[in-house]
C-alpha cells in the first residue's frame, strides 16, 4: 500500500502551473530521497506513465490523457459520491443529498433519504431558489460573479437580508467552503452542506445533510466532521488538488 501511495504522491507533485519538474523538485514535494524517488520515476517512465524530457526534467505523459479520456466518459459526480453519501446516511440515519446550479436554482440530482420515520424528505429532481437554505447559498457562493450578482440584484423585496449582508454571508462561506442552517428553509431542520470541487477547482455542487434540528443538533460538530471528509474524498476523486493534506 504504501508503493500505492508514492506513485500516486509523485503524479501529484505535478500541476498546471508546473508541469514540468527535476529529480530533485519531485523529491522535495513528495518528502523521500533523492534515491527512492529516483527509483519510482524510473519505474513510472519504464511504464510510459512518465516522460524525461532533454532538460532532464520529467513531466506525465500521454497515457495518463488516454486514462483520463476513459474516466470522463464513464464516471459523474453521482457515481463518485454515492458510496459517500449511503456511509454518511447510515451512520446518522438522516437524509443526504447532491445538488447542483441551474440558472436561479439549485437542482438535487441525487439523494439517499433517512430511515427514520421523523425525517426531512429531498426529493430527486427538486428546484429551490440559490437564496434559501444552506445548499443554495453553498452553491450561490461559488457561482461566478457575474452569475453570483444576477442572482443578488433580483433579491425579492421581502428578502429578509440586504444585498450587501447576503453578500458578506456567501463570502464567509466560501473562505469555509461550508455552511450550517437552522429553520431557515424548512421550519424545525437543521442543515450541513459542504462545496464540492471539480478538477477546475469550481464549487460545482454540495452535498447536504439534513433533518430535525433536535436530533441533528447534539450530534453538530461529529457530523461536520464527517461532510467536511466527504468533501475531501469527494472533490479529490473528482480532481480537485484543494485538499492535499486532510
Amino acid at each position: 500500500m504504501r508503493a500505492v501511495n508514492r506513485i500516486f504522491s509523485v503524479f501529484d507533485a505535478f500541476t498546471s502551473a508546473e508541469p514540468k519538474l527535476t529529480l530533485q523538485e519531485i523529491s522535495d514535494r513528495i518528502s523521500l530521497s533523492k534515491a527512492t524517488t529516483f527509483r519510482l520515476v524510473n519505474s513510472l517512465c519504464d511504464a510510459g506513465y512518465l516522460v524525461r524530457l532533454p532538460d532532464q526534467k520529467y513531466c506525465l505523459s500521454m497515457k495518463l490523457i488516454k486514462l483520463a479520456g476513459l474516466v470522463a466518459s464513464g464516471l459523474n459526480v453521482r457515481d463518485i459520491a454515492r458510496s459517500v453519501m449511503m456511509h454518511i446516511a447510515a451512520h446518522t440515519g438522516e437524509t443526504i443529498s447532491i445538488n447542483t446550479a441551474i440558472g436561479k436554482d439549485r437542482v438535487c440530482i441525487d439523494v439517499v433519504e433517512s430511515t427514520s420515520r421523523l425525517m426531512h424528505i429531498v426529493n430527486l429532481g427538486e428546484h429551490a431558489p440559490l437564496i434559501y437554505g444552506a445548499t443554495g447559498k453553498v452553491l450561490l457562493a461559488h457561482l461566478p460573479e457575474n452569475e453570483r450578482k444576477e442572482v443578488l440584484a433580483a433579491l425579492p423585496p421581502d428578502y429578509p437580508l440586504s444585498v450587501q449582508e447576503l453578500e458578506a454571508e456567501l463570502a464567509e462561506i466560501r473562505e469555509k467552503r461550508y455552511t450550517i442552517t437552522r429553520s431557515e428553509r424548512v421550519v424545525g431542520s437543521l442543515a450541513i452542506s459542504v462545496a464540492i470541487f471539480d478538477i477546475n477547482d469550481f464549487g460545482k455542487y454540495a452535498v447536504t445533510l439534513t433533518g430535525p434540528e433536535e436530533r441533528m443538533k447534539p450530534h453538530q460538530e461529529e457530523y461536520l466532521e464527517m461532510m467536511l471528509q466527504a468533501q475531501s474524498e469527494i472533490s479529490t476523486k473528482m480532481g480537485s488538488g484543494l485538499f492535499p493534506n486532510r
